[in-house]
């Protein structure tokens, strides 16, 4: 980012702030959307293996 030299001290930590936070939250995406392909593999799992048990 390409503040101005006389951007205050305050307005350039918040707009870092903000930036970690938003680092955060794509790092929480990602997370919950690799947990979530996770858990739908497991099911799927457990679905074939369940069709197999029964036949």
């Amino acid at each position: 980012m390409n503040l101005k030299p006389e951007t205050p001290l305050v307005v350039k930590l918040q707009i870092k702030r903000l930036e970690d936070e938003c680092e955060m939250l794509r790092t929480r995406i990602w997370m919950l959307t690799i947990v979530g392909e996770l858990m739908l593999t497991a099911v799927l799992l457990a679905c074939v293996i369940n069709f197999y048990t029964i036949t």
